[in-house]
């Protein structure tokens, strides 16, 4: 175990290259279904953990996701002292028995400083696990969570050890042979040589008076068990061959229980596995690290690039780089705040444009940003909750900027930067919520890019357009109420063509999206119509529509 003896090695005393980080980021890992960046997994697991995706060391260091996952695989005893836990509810603490002492109610917690509770933390969270989620109060539910967190943690942290530690061969002639006289064995030593270890396996077994001899290989074999027990994270070795034939990655424990059953394992696993070996036994020695790093980003990409499942790698480190939704949220706050000012200044040309620029671009880079996602995903951009959020805001400010572009009477420009604004707030609480991948594989029944690229996309397109009307007829029910307001027939008139204006096009898209949603029931459960719930309530918003 890593944390079996914290003072055995070193902890890190430079920072990571900006090199080291770029390899690290690139490097594929599977997770959830999907092949995605080594960054995207470290980015969503710190977020589960710790809340956000950054980490600020004892010594004053604020670490990137990548940088605190190297960390975590590769000085694990020095990341056990990083605050990576974050405890909404100090009670959580107190139940599994450890001191809270100078600490708030939420607070953020290091696994050394969990350590004296995980016994009874562990206990807590088996008797809640019992409990369906919805049933759980909110101190069993944290208590759980934290208890899944910390348990992934030390998985983590425990899943290189099988890289960096040496295993004993024996003297016995039987197992010199096979090593060349060497007492020590690399993890990808010992299972290359298993095809030749099986055999002498089953032959000793049966022999008493070679006992000794059997012993030792027996130990040799259960080591490189054991060493591959606790990688189950580090699905980071592609098959050999064909995406068909064998879709799921390896983790080391699956290379090492393909051997056991098969008797044997491809030679270029093993040039992974040993790439990885040299990554993990030189840390403390950068330019040693780097070479590592590099030789086993180049072994991966080596069988991944023929499967085609890194192709978009890139991309999506670009993507998450890149940031955009970030950027669009704070432009619209900008543009909220100059479409109000610009209702002080009615007259004033300049301020009227500088909105309508302020809400363009954050419209333009949501777009983009959407797009993107298409991109990487290769699907269209509503299979997701948060998907359909992003999707629904674009949308309706897009529409909204036609609108003022037909009025030119600021209505739908603030209308649009209020959209913009509550939309990528929505999506921001959703992601910050669930902690979780936005871009996960799909359940079996929306895996259909035909299905989600028309019924889908048509009837969310028609929604939107709809919540915009809304939104727009709001505005003329809140003047009315504004009794001191002097009416004003021209601003009605226009509020009233847009609002017919949006509903008619939100109208055509929800008819539209709602029959081919009835030709998508038929095809998968042979009947156009059965009125239940989720077709009652689209049948009920064309009709408000009309």
């Amino acid at each position: 175990s890593a944390f079996a003896a914290p003072q055995e090695r070193a902890p890190r005393v430079a920072p990571w290259s900006q090199e080291q980080l770029a390899l690290a980021q690139r490097l594929p890992i599977q997770d959830g279904g999907r092949i995605k960046p080594l960054d995207t997994y470290a980015s969503f697991t710190l977020l589960r953990m710790n809340g956000k995706r950054s980490v600020t060391t004892p010594a004053g260091e604020k670490l990137t996701p990548i940088a605190w996952l190297l960390d975590v695989l590769f000085f694990p005893e020095q990341a056990a002292d990083y605050p990576s836990f974050v405890v909404q509810d100090g009670d959580v603490i107190t139940a599994i028995g450890v001191s809270v002492e100078g600490k708030k109610k939420r607070d953020h917690y290091s696994f050394a400083e969990l350590r004296p509770g995980l016994e009874r933390l562990f206990e807590l969270a088996d008797q809640y696990r019992v409990i369906e989620e919805k049933n759980r109060n909110s101190l069993q539910q944290q208590t759980y969570a934290l208890a899944i967190n910390v348990r992934d943690f030390r998985q983590l942290a425990e899943a290189a050890d099988f890289a960096r530690v040496d295993l004993g061969v024996g003297a016995s002639s039987s197992t010199a042979k096979l090593f060349d006289g060497a007492r020590q064995a690399t993890f990808s030593q010992v299972l290359a040589k298993l095809p030749e270890l099986r055999p002498v396996y089953f032959a000793l077994k049966d022999d008493p008076a070679r006992a000794q001899e059997f012993g030792e290989v027996s130990r040799l074999l259960e080591g490189v068990h054991e060493l591959a027990r606790n990688t189950e994270a580090l699905a980071m070795f592609p098959p050999i061959g064909a995406v068909e034939a064998q879709p799921e990655w390896s983790a080391p424990t699956d290379l090492v229980q393909h051997a056991f059953e098969h008797g044997d394992i491809d030679p270029r696993h093993i040039a992974m596995l040993a790439a990885f070996e040299g990554l993990a036994r030189a840390p403390h020695e950068p330019l040693a690290f780097t070479r590592s790093l590099a030789a086993f980003s180049t072994e991966v990409q080596m069988q991944a690039v023929p499967r085609g499942e890194t192709a978009k790698i890139e991309m999506e480190v670009g993507y998450y780089k890149a940031d955009l939704l970030y950027v669009a949220l704070v432009l619209f706050v900008l543009a909220f705040v100059l479409a109000s000012i610009s209702w002080l200044v009615p007259q004033n040309r300049w301020m009227y444009r500088v909105t309508a620029l302020a809400v363009t671009l954050p419209t333009l880079l949501l777009v983009a940003a959407i797009v993107w996602r298409c991109m990487i995903r290769g699907r269209p951009p509503v299979s997701t909750l948060y998907e359909t959020t992003l999707f629904v805001t674009g949308v309706a400010t897009l529409v909204a900027l036609v609108a003022e572009r037909l009025t030119r009477q600021r209505i739908a420009l603030s209308v649009a930067a209020t959209m913009g604004l509550i939309g990528l707030f929505v999506a921001n609480g959703y992601e910050s919520l669930e902690k979780r991948d936005t871009m996960p594989s799909l359940v079996a029944v929306l895996d259909t890019n035909f299905w989600l690229s028309t019924h889908v996309t048509s009837i969310t397109i028609g929604y939107s357009a709809g919540m915009l009307g809304a939104l727009l007829a709001s505005l003329y029910l809140l003047r009315r109420c504004c009794f001191w307001l002097t009416p004003n027939p021209s601003f009605t008139r226009t509020l009233t063509r847009m609002v017919y204006g949006v509903l008619c096009f939100g109208l055509i898209f929800s008819t539209v999206g709602t029959i081919l949603g009835g030709v998508w029931a038929n095809e998968s459960w042979g009947r156009f119509w059965g009125w239940d719930p989720k077709e009652n309530g689209a049948l009920l918003i064309v009709l408000a529509q009309i």
